[in-house]
């Protein structure tokens, strides 16, 4: 900076009474110019240790204390090219990477960080800028999230949790699962406008890859069946049979340009126009969710033909209804995010799945990814009762290698129906022989087609001594005597002549050995860790914005599920150091 005179005005409150500018002499004016440098050094160092000597507990001054960043910004130097052409990079990757945790820390937007760096002197010297400098702006940070997004996913949140573990190592061996819901960043739509926006989304996409051939695959089609005639009435003015036939009509009209795509690109090599096809599958799949065929004709499904993983909105076809209770607010749209949580109160594991996938789906996968990622397989491993079932078990050990039980509630097999249940029967050592509650055998047995095990039978001959009489006679008391045991094995309304078939399942014995843990004490005492993962879940949703999703996706939400959770081990560590050094001084 050249400056000829250095000048200052100071003005009076008096409007009328202005002082002259006061203009230096030469050699102050001089040294200003000839120290600039130094002069502005001396004033960031002195306001930034001026600040900080009053921000001792500042959450970022304990971090930069005890989190080591060289392996982070290790992580985060790809994003610059090391050689090569061009000017060197603006805003270096190790100053980027403590900008992004900063934004997780206290849930920022990325123009709210942007606005924070311009005006928080804590967090300017937490990131490594000056109080004279410039930070970068939200288009700079959007960039590198996106970068660390895609060749960074699970990284950072597996190398803070590495350093966590150093100071607590036995953390991993007891751990908690349940799920919360993250809202998807997109309305819901009914079907008709679903149908309306999924092929208003097919025709941009067709423009964009095949306009000619499009033109004239469309020659013909009837536009107004499928989006009206303007103006047409707004269909909460509808009366239910009006709405229904305005579906029909819509959904003819999406199915036949569905048709339509479908036979424009079937010559076609597969992967040629990717956002073409993903469009298409989106429209395919709601009309297949949704619409079946009756006498001849398009008609909408009952609900419980309807598909499981419906979409609900075109912005973002990656979400779906999580329903988790009889009431309304217990439905929410979005994602279904997974959550492994220590004793001390650390997440160890975390993703997203979409809404409709449920609960016990998710929970080898939480296994699985520690061991793959991390190398560790916790002991226990307490999950609610959704996690009950036998399979769920065996898909537990098979993702640990038999390192990890899984300690869950069984669901309660006696309320399903008033009949001996598959339980009071009796396998035996070599599974082949079935023994009823009577003493009767059976080796008669067919894989099952509704699930994972097979059917035993019990024939008639079985359950009554003497000869039951043919056809639909009664049998006479006197001469043929039945199992005493009879009301409790069949319905009511059965015949004397009743096959009984009973399911053994193939994960009977995890089943079998989970009755027998569940009736101990150490079950009981396990039982009682479970809430905590219900107020980390608490924290994650209200204080470290893992409630509502920021972009649309499953990718960004799984990568805000990580993120959200990376903040919150960051701060639990820090108050449990704390604790310790309190506990220490004690």
């Amino acid at each position: 900076m050249a400056w000829s005179c250095v000048k200052f005005c100071h003005h009076n409150n008096n409007s009328n009474n202005h002082t002259p500018p006061m203009i230096l002499p030469p050699f102050i004016t001089f040294f200003i110019i000839s120290y600039w440098s130094t002069l502005v050094k001396f004033f960031n160092d002195y306001l930034i240790e001026t600040a900080l000597g009053h921000a001792r507990h500042h959450l970022l001054v304990k971090l930069n204390k005890k989190l080591d960043f060289a392996p982070l910004e290790k992580l985060a130097a790809g994003y610059h090219h090391q050689s090569g052409p061009g000017a060197p990079a603006s805003h270096q990757s190790e100053k980027l990477i403590r900008a992004f945790l900063v934004k997780y820390l206290y849930s920022l937007s990325l123009r709210g960080l942007e606005e924070r760096l311009y005006s928080d002197m804590i967090i300017r010297w937490f990131v490594g800028y000056g109080l004279f400098e410039t930070p970068p702006d939200h288009t700079t940070l959007e960039r590198f999230e996106l970068w660390l997004k895609t060749h960074q996913t699970t990284n950072i949140f597996d190398e803070v949790l590495c350093q966590i573990r150093s100071d607590y190592p036995d953390e991993h061996q007891i751990q908690i699962g349940d799920t919360y819901a993250m809202r998807a960043r997109a309305a819901r739509e009914n079907l008709g406008p679903l149908l309306q926006h999924l092929s208003r989304r097919l025709l941009e996409a067709g423009l964009d890859s095949l306009p000619v051939p499009m033109e004239t695959a469309l020659r013909g089609f009837d536009w107004p069946a499928l989006f009206g005639v303007h103006p047409e009435k707004l269909e909460y003015k509808l009366d239910k049979e009006q709405r229904a036939a305005r579906l029909l009509v819509i959904a003819k009209a999406a199915q036949e340009l569905h048709r339509r795509f479908t036979l424009m690109l079937q010559n076609r090599p597969l992967s040629e126009f990717p956002a073409l096809r993903r469009q298409l599958g989106h429209l395919g799949k709601v009309l297949a969710d949704e619409f079946g065929q009756k006498d001849g004709q398009l008609a909408r499904l009952p609900p419980k033909e309807q598909g499981s993983l419906r979409l609900g909105s075109a912005t973002d076809p990656e979400a779906t209804y999580r329903v988790h209770g009889p009431d309304p607010e217990d439905t929410s749209f979005g994602y279904n995010i997974q959550v492994a949580v220590t004793r001390s109160g650390f997440v160890s594991e975390t993703f997203a799945e979409t809404g409709a996938v449920p609960d016990q789906a998710g929970v080898a996968k939480l296994i699985s990814q520690q061991k793959e990622r991390q190398g560790i397989c916790p002991e226990k491993f307490i999950y609610d009762q959704a996690a009950g079932c036998g399979k769920t078990r065996a898909d537990v050990e098979k993702a640990s290698d038999g390192h990890t039980q899984l300690v869950s509630r069984l669901p309660n097999y006696a309320e399903r129906s008033d009949r001996f249940g598959p339980y009071a029967f009796t396998l035996s050592e070599d599974g082949t022989t079935l023994t009823c509650p009577n003493g009767k055998n059976s080796t008669v047995a067919y894989r099952a087609g509704s699930g994972d095990g097979r059917d035993f039978r019990f024939l008639d001959c079985q359950c009554w001594v003497g000869i039951l009489p043919k056809g639909k006679q009664a049998p006479d008391p006197s001469q043929i005597t039945r199992c005493p045991l009879w009301e409790q094995c069949r319905k009511a309304d059965q015949g004397p002549r009743t096959m009984r078939q009973v399911f053994v399942s193939d994960y009977r014995e995890q089943v079998l050995a989970a009755r027998q843990y569940n009736e101990t004490e150490e079950f009981t005492q396990d039982m009682k860790l479970r809430p905590m993962v219900e107020r980390i879940i608490f924290e994650l949703t209200h204080y470290n914005d893992a409630r509502e999703c920021r972009r649309a996706g499953l990718n960004n939400a799984n990568w805000q599920a990580r993120m959200t959770a990376t903040a919150y081990n960051l701060k639990h560590w820090l108050r449990l150091s704390d604790r310790r050094q309190v506990a220490t001084r004690a």
